[in-house]
């Protein structure tokens, strides 16, 4: 693609962090074994990972024989309680896996082939013998026409001859990866597929049916990796092929595991073939610092990652004054030509998103955004007749998937968006004002947020529907009515954001010592005048990346009409879906953590003096806003079921003294309702209707639409 790029790989690539990949893979292999020897008539497991370019699909598979030994019996034999004799004969299979011929098929070059031209079964027996044969050092290809008068479309001659060719053993094990198997979406008019009953083509269905005789072979197993509608393939091929496909997950890699990779991955390109965090990094700009930016640029991706590398190896070759630091990097990876490099194979889709697929980024881009978890056979409804896994429309639109697994041992994934790519999304959705405002917000994101959001729906919905509501609708908001008929402060407040140029809006408040490693801490309960003066910006809206323990959930500063004073607003959003409402003792340990301190640190400040100048600050106001889905029966029943306004000297349950300049807003449930909607405080009961914590279940994707509707109802 550029010139510069003469190489392909500038340092050698070592695989990290796939332990669970490599143990699932080879429970999956020792599976087919047993199934083999206890059944006559059996249905074959076959690991399957049909993921997008950069998950390490072929990285994986080809190194997954080294990654086996290196793992040695912790790859088969684990923690769980299980008999010697099963121990003696998972260690046997074990020893025969690390004798193993991998046999590499690229199935990118699957075509119809001489004299059964229209025959997938011949293309695929064929493309098995041909890439043994090259893999054997062969000078030229074999002949089809020869090859298929000796084979004649019998698996045990092909099996046989396959292992005359790599000089196996007949009791040998043969693993044949079959990598870029998502060419077989293209084949449709290359070969005789069979139809379903309703006259539909399904070659994924024909190809693991294939898959399935060879199986029936002694010695015989199968990784299949490549892009692909896989969970849909998954159910065809269980119903169907007689076949039994298990995902590898191949998830992101972590900040650790990036690390571990810049310090083993070596480049001989650079004199006496130093590790790449050596070249990269200095006394001043630590290889944690770097797997930080990493990982904040790319999500993790393998692909991505060891492009972004190669970029900037190339970099420190042509510059070998160049020193990294924070803002060197990003002034480099925020270039046009290192974008595109390491996006390059995702460039046409993502420069062509079609009218379908752009209505369905925004539910994608809340999904990512709030961290919302989904099944594995959760479906998108695209119209009356056409239904779509979420986890392959999630492939489709050129994004990633992470595994997550509870500790219920309950497995969902997240949507996983790497900045690399916004900035070409944003280009294809520029007239959609909420998909830039969520993209952007996405893309402001600290990296904290990848693996330890405290974001949460119910947090993540309140902060958006009040930026929306302060960008467009400040005059005629029914909230922001409310508001101000309860406070006059508020009424006070320019309530107008002027540009949505501030869209970053959902900030996490913390600090970076300045240390050889990056190492973080939120701010104390007696640094709010720091926060407040220093962290809080106007017109933005921020959630503070430890908000449960010392700050509401939601923070934001607003100007005053005059320059006379300013408010600070916390917001309290208590998401309370079972029967149990917030009660008064923690509503007043709300206002004890935020209105006391902050009029003891900020609110309460004499003027200054200097030089016989006095300065007279303007008047800082203190808001706390009780924004809950339920209230206790009490709570509602002291208010009169309304919204109250606690303001000055007022008692709040008998026990709290609202300090000078504070507001204490308690909202009535049907405000709270008015404001979110109540379909969507419905679906969310529903699906939290046993617990607080939204990250330990699915919300529904029927919900996140309800959102996205309701959300862009605000532009």
């Amino acid at each position: 693609m550029l010139s510069v790029f003469q190489r392909r790989d500038m340092y050698d690539s070592v695989v990290v962090d796939r332990e669970q990949d490599v143990v699932l893979t080879t429970g999956q292999l020792y599976g087919l074994q047993v199934r083999r020897e206890l059944e006559r008539s059996f249905k074959p497991v076959i690991p399957f990972a049909p993921h997008l370019f950069g998950s390490g699909k072929t990285r994986f598979v080809k190194s997954y024989l080294e990654l086996l030994k290196s793992m040695g019996e912790r790859a088969l034999i684990g923690p769980e309680n299980i008999s010697d004799c099963e121990k003696d004969r998972r260690r046997s299979f074990l020893d025969k896996l690390h004798e193993a011929v991998l046999l590499y098929v690229d199935m990118r070059h699957l075509e119809p082939t001489d004299p059964k031209e229209k025959s997938l079964k011949w293309a695929v027996h064929y493309l098995l013998f041909k890439s043994a044969c090259l893999q054997s050092g062969f000078e030229e290809e074999p002949s089809p026409v020869e090859c298929y008068n000796v084979l004649q479309l019998r698996t045990t001659v092909l099996v046989k001859r396959i292992r005359e060719v790599l000089s196996m053993r007949t009791d040998q094990f043969l693993l044949v990866a079959f990598d870029e198997v998502g060419v077989l979406d293209e084949s449709d008019d290359e070969f005789h597929f069979k139809r379903t009953p309703d006259g539909r083509v399904r070659p994924y269905n024909d190809f693991f049916g294939i898959l399935w005789e060879l199986c029936l072979e002694d010695n015989v197993f199968f990784i299949v990796v490549g892009k692909s509608e896989g969970l849909s393939i998954h159910n065809y091929a269980a119903s169907v092929s007689r076949v039994e496909l298990t995902f590898i997950p191949l998830s992101p890699l972590e900040k650790h595991s990036i690390i571990e990779h810049l310090e083993k991955s070596s480049s001989s390109i650079f004199s006496g073939s130093p590790k790449v965090s050596q070249i990269l990094c200095h006394q001043h700009f630590s290889t944690s610092e770097l797997a930080e930016l990493l990982l904040e640029l790319t999500g993790g991706v393998p692909g991505l990652l060891v492009k972004a590398i190669n970029y900037l190896l190339h970099c420190k070759l042509s510059q070998d004054h160049l020193l990294l630091s924070k803002e060197s990097f990003w002034m480099i990876m925020n270039d046009s030509i290192a974008t595109n490099y390491c996006v390059d194979p995702l460039l046409p889709r993502l420069s062509s998103l079609s009218e379908t697929r752009q209505r369905l980024l925004k539910m994608l881009t809340l999904l990512a955004l709030y961290h919302i978890r989904f099944e594995l056979d959760e479906l998108v409804h695209l119209s009356s007749t056409f239904d779509v896994f979420l986890f392959d429309l999630v492939t489709d639109m050129c994004f990633y998937r992470r595994l997550i697994v509870d500790e219920n041992h309950q497995e969902r994934y997240e949507v996983l968006i790497p900045k690399l790519l916004i900035g070409y999304i944003e280009q294809s959705v520029r007239n959609d004002r909420l998909e830039w405002l969520l993209l952007q917000t996405l893309k402001s994101q600290p990296v904290e947020f990848f693996y330890e959001s405290k974001c949460r729906v119910f947090e993540g919905l309140v902060a958006t529907m009040f930026y929306l509501h302060f960008c467009y609708h400040p005059t005629d908001s029914l909230m922001f009515s409310t508001l101000g008929q309860l406070s006059s402060v508020w009424k006070e407040m320019n309530l107008k954001f002027s540009s949505e140029s501030t869209a970053y809006y959902m900030k996490s408040i913390h600090y970076t010592r300045s240390t050889s490693e990056v190492e973080r801490d939120t701010f104390g309960i007696n640094d709010w005048k720091k926060i407040v003066e220093e962290m809080l910006e106007f017109e933005k809206i921020y959630i503070p990346f430890e908000p449960t323990s010392r700050s509401p959930d939601i923070l934001f500063k607003l100007h005053g009409r005059t320059s006379g004073q300013n408010l600070i607003v916390g917001i309290a959003c208590k998401g309370r879906w079972s029967s149990n409402g917030i009660r008064w003792n923690e509503i007043v340990d709300e206002a004890r953590k935020f209105l006391q301190p902050v009029h003891d640190q900020v609110v309460t400040v004499h003027p200054t003096v200097h030089d016989q100048v006095v300065t007279v600050h303007p008047t800082l106001h203190c808001m706390l806003i009780i924004m809950s889905t339920k209230l206790s029966t009490s709570v509602a029943t002291d208010l009169n079921h309304s919204s109250h306004c606690y303001s000055f000297g007022d008692r709040v349950a008998g026990v709290f003294t609202i300090p000078l300049n504070c507001e204490l807003i308690i909202l009535s449930e049907s405000d709270v309702e008015n404001f979110i909607g109540k379909d969507i405080l419905s679906s969310l009961r529903s699906a939290f209707k046993s617990t607080d914590n939204p990250h330990s279940r699915s919300i529904g994707i029927s919900t996140v639409q309800e959102m996205v509707l309701s959300l862009s109802k605000n532009i």
